[in-house]
């Protein structure tokens, strides 16, 4: 039986190029937070200025909101 072996390199990425050529060893990004941590975590915010910046934000079209799916059970 014959077996034909050929040499063949591994590629690697752009990011682990620029790693390399900086002596910088490659960071994986952070995980996303989950959602308990993202609500444990302290704001530089008061909660009760919320409702304000989120006026705020609506009156300069910076975040829609979506449609009601719902508008009859609307109070």
């Amino acid at each position: 039986m014959t077996v034909n072996v050929a040499p063949f390199k591994l590629r690697s990425t752009a990011k682990d190029n620029v790693a390399l050529r900086n002596n910088v060893p490659y960071e994986r990004p952070q995980r996303k937070l989950t959602l308990k941590e993202m609500q444990a975590r302290e704001h530089p915010f008061l909660d009760s200025d919320v409702p304000r910046i989120f006026d705020g934000l609506l009156e300069a079209n910076l975040i829609d909101l979506p449609e009601m799916k719902r508008p009859e059970e609307a109070e």
